[in-house]
């Protein structure tokens, strides 16, 4: 600003100095017959350097009435410096310079009160070490001191300066500017006292091309304003007062004060500016050439409007600080590489900034919108530390339909949308924490609404009619200190989620809500606490289905105590329906409720053991289907609570077949059993109401076992057969059940009212005083029964009938007819009772060299027939008691 009111008063007081003489010269000579022009020339060419030339001078009085002018036409300087393009420096087809008529007549002062030059040009030239082709003027004292005394002119006062269709350029190759102005209408109005100017300047008409450096900023640019304005040289100061300034049509009003400190060498700056609906696409032609090559992908259109203020210092280490308000209306955008366009675009902009202080540097956001053909945006917010670290508090709104957005996400990633999003996002980070992925630092919330999605990755694929998403980072419904991380909650009607060929699932009116830590702690296990609630669930995966109606529940995890690596789980879960599909094998239950504890125990090898569960389970009407069972299970009712140990069956009723029973009881040594420290051990009380034994025996035959050929027969065996061997005591375990069952069914064999203990030892099965009643007798049994191996098979036994049938005996125990062949000659009741122990091959033949016993037999009232064949004869009747024991072993 400096050099260009120095560069302005030298060039101006050269050409006044030279009016001046010019009018001086007049005047003397006006009331002279002889021509004077040649006299000009002579007086001009005495005070400057440069070449010149005149071509007429006159005087005027009517056309600068009621001043007094002198005009010059074909008036030139030629000033030749090396490297300047150009050897002019000023030409005019008519220079005008007029003088106040009425000081001039009444004072006898001479006042140059206008100056106009037309139809010409300026040349201002400066090369690079300073050499400039404006210093013309005579440094010859005495001439100016005869000047003086000749012309007497007491003061200059210039009102008015006019340029019409003049060609002005400036050329600054120290500072590598270059600029033009050609067609230039202008005027400057004016008083000039001392190192003061005021007045105004006003451009009417002008195309400009600057050029900075090599780089074009403005190309034949239509150029227009009214700067009111004080120009003070010793300051300098430069005072605007409402100027207006436009280029290409695109305005902006100035207001204020522009100080040069010399002292300080510093610019002091109190400006405000408006400009009101600035044309984007106009303003986007003025980019420089070599700026082109960033906006060349984009087109934009709009209007754009501003208003604000620059106060401060500038200088190499400060500037001022800018406030500016920015106002985009009726936007638009489109970038080729992307298939969108943004449209309706508005934003309400406020900027404060000094370009280097993050204190005073923010970006307020009071509006933005935009639109595309299908989706919108909008956000509002604050952005700060511009020169730090970007800071961001934003609340974006959005309407999006996904559909648009699959040409912008890249082929490789296989990612397809459709459907739509909206919902609001508040968010608060910097750039800083988000490229360093710092989320405790971060704050994020907001809701969204999902309908008619349809999104895939790959072969996974993801489906909802409708579902809502509310989120926080971090979580503001936490319900522990220590999940107040993030919190998510997603609600929807109907999801589906499948992969192709793999899996799929279906949910119908979901709620779920998950709060957890910081899940990137890898010194600990994150705290997580999920709670769902689903109306329906169905899965499917391979031959799997799996559907539940009803369910909800919640999850926690968390580290275990004093293991922060190893996870703890807690589960409680409760539904009204399940069915399950597994193969040929089928699940169902009515309700069911589970609160569970899992804990982790990485050190265990088996699965089963790095994972000990501890809780309770209730189910009701409940049906197993399994492919290896004959028959399905019915569970009316099973309540068991346990530990990784134990398990407590608190209620049960089950039903299998014919079959009906209630268990109840503890199971121990759950998990020493499966970690091989010992053997199950369970204490039960079952009651039943009818019991098949055999379907009972074949559900529990060969459990534990590892009888490699009883393992080979059960892979070859058709799921729906029955096993036909004999029953296989399992091992591994010992269990004692007290029983109490009213009908028991042995295959045609019936008995009721049983009462008494069974209990399984690691492959040995005891009845302990079983009592029980048959159509033929009452009963009491201890027997001792062990497989050793499938064709060695041990029995022993204690058997005792109270009233039974000689011939029902003999009809149940054949072998008694070989043992005491004269029964077969009796008819009545008696009483039976037997010891003996054998060994029995599979298909439960004794092997009669291993069989030891003894036998007793008590009758009473008993008939003994003549004949033992012979039907018709008639009995003897009478009392017959007598006791009989035999003893046997060994035998053939």
């Amino acid at each position: 600003m400096k050099k260009f009111i120095k560069i302005f008063l030298i060039s101006l007081s050269s050409l006044l100095a030279i009016l001046l003489i010019l009018v001086s010269v007049v005047l003397f000579m006006i009331f002279k017959p002889e021509r004077f022009t040649p006299v000009v020339r002579n007086q001009v060419d005495k005070l400057i350097t440069c070449r010149s030339e005149i071509g007429s001078v006159e005087l005027t009085f009517f056309s600068t009435f009621p001043e007094f002018g002198v005009k010059i036409r074909h008036f030139g300087l030629f000033n030749p410096v090396h490297d300047s393009r150009n050897d002019t420096l000023i030409y005019a087809d008519e220079l005008v310079g007029t003088l106040d008529a009425a000081a001039w007549w009444k004072k006898d002062e001479i006042k140059v009160t206008g100056l106009l030059l037309r139809g010409g040009s300026v040349n201002i030239f400066s090369d690079s070490l300073g050499k400039t082709n404006y210093n013309i003027m005579v440094m010859d004292t005495t001439l100016q001191e005869k000047s003086s005394k000749e012309t007497s002119i007491p003061s200059i006062e210039l009102r008015n300066i006019v340029f019409d269709d003049i060609n002005l350029s400036y050329s600054d190759m120290a500072s590598k500017i270059n600029t033009l102005a050609s067609g230039l209408s202008a005027k400057i109005t004016g008083s000039m006292d001392k190192d003061r100017i005021r007045g105004e300047i006003k451009v009417s008409k002008s195309l400009v091309s600057l050029e900075y450096a090599g780089e074009k900023y403005l190309q034949a640019s239509d150029l227009r304003f009214d700067l009111p304005l004080e120009l003070k040289a010793s300051g300098p100061v430069i005072t605007f007062s409402n100027a207006l300034v436009s280029v290409n049509d695109l305005g902006f009003r100035l207001n204020g004060t522009i100080i040069n400190d010399n002292v300080n060498k510093e610019i002091l700056t109190d400006i405000s500016y408006q400009l009101d609906s600035w044309s984007l696409d106009k303003l986007l032609a003025m980019v420089p050439p070599s700026m082109t090559s960033y906006i060349k992908d984009y087109n934009a259109e709009g209007l754009i409007s501003s208003e604000g203020s620059i106060k401060g210092s500038f200088s190499e280490s400060a500037m001022p600080l800018m406030d500016i308000h920015l106002v985009v209306e009726k936007g638009g955008l489109k970038y080729a590489a992307l298939p969108l366009t943004l449209k309706n675009i508005e934003a309400d902009l406020s900027l404060k900034t000094d370009l280097k202080t993050d204190s005073v540097s923010s970006l307020k956001i009071n509006r933005f919108s935009a639109r595309t053909p299908h989706s919108s945006v909008s956000t509002e917010g604050l952005i700060d530390h511009l020169y730090s670290d970007i800071s961001c508090n934003l609340r974006t709104s959005a309407g999006l339909s996904l559909d648009e957005m699959n040409p912008l996400i890249p082929d490789s990633l296989k990612i397809r949308m459709s459907g739509t999003v909206s919902g609001r996002i508040n968010s608060a980070f910097s750039l800083k924490q988000l490229n360093r992925m710092q989320f405790e630092k971060m704050k994020f919330s907001g809701s969204l609404s999902l309908a008619n999605l349809d999104a895939g990755y790959d072969s996974l694929d993801l489906r909802t009619d409708h579902s809502s998403v509310v989120f926080s980072i971090p979580g503001k419904k936490s319900s522990s200190k220590f999940t107040k991380f993030a919190f998510i909650s997603v609600n929807g009607k109907t999801i589906s989620i499948s992969k192709t060929e793999s899996y799929s699932a279906f949910l119908q009116n979901a709620s779920m809500t998950v709060e957890t830590s910081d899940f990137r702690d890898t010194t600990r296990v994150p705290d997580l606490i999920c709670d769902f609630a689903f109306d329906s669930v169905s899965a499917e995966m391979d031959t799997m289905d799996i559907a539940i109606a009803g369910s909800q529940g919640r999850v926690t995890l968390a580290p275990a105590d004093k293991r922060p690596l190893q996870p703890k789980i807690t589960l409680l879960y409760a539904s009204k329906q399940l069915k399950a599909l597994m193969g040929q094998s089928s699940v169902s239950a009515g309700a069911v409720s589970i609160d569970s504890d899992i804990t982790n125990d990485k050190d265990q090898k088996e699965i089963f053991l790095q994972w000990p569960v501890k809780g309770f389970v209730n189910l009701n009407n409940g049906v197993f289907d399994m492919a290896g069972l004959t028959h399905p299970v019915d569970i009316p009712v099973l309540k068991i609570r346990f530990d990784p140990e134990k398990f407590n069956i608190e209620e049960s009723r089950f039903r299998i077949n014919k079959s009906d029973f209630s268990l109840s009881g503890d199971l121990n040594n759950i998990f020493s059993y499966f970690r091989g420290d010992s053997i199950l051990r369970g204490r039960f009380n079952f009651a039943s109401g009818t019991t098949d034994i055999a379907e009972l025996m074949a559900l529990t035959s060969g459990i534990g076992t590892k009888d490699s050929t009883m393992a080979a027969e059960a892979e070859a065996r058709e799921p729906d057969t029955t096993y036909a061997g004999p029953y296989m005591v399992p091992t591994g375990m010992d269990l004692l059940l007290n029983t109490s069952i009213k009908t028991a069914t042995l295959g045609s064999d019936t008995a009721t009212n049983v009462n008494g203990s069974v209990r399984i030892h690691d492959g040995v099965l005891v009845l302990d005083g079983l009592n029980f009643r048959t159509p033929a007798a009452r009963m009491q049994l201890t027997a001792i029964y062990r497989t050793p191996r499938k064709n060695h098979l041990f029995l022993g036994l204690d058997y005792h009938m109270l009233d039974v049938e000689i011939g029902e005996l003999l009809s149940m125990i054949p072998d008694i007819d070989t043992l005491m062949p004269m029964l077969r000659s009796f008819r009545g009741k008696g009483e039976f009772h037997i010891a003996v122990e054998t060994y029995l091959d599979s298909l439960y033949n004794i092997k009669k060299s291993t069989l030891r016993g003894a036998s007793s037999i008590k009758g009473n009232d008993l008939v003994l027939m003549d004949g033992e064949t012979d039907s018709t004869r008639e009995p003897r009747t009478g009392s017959i008691p007598f006791p009989l024991n035999l003893r046997f072993s060994g035998m053939k």
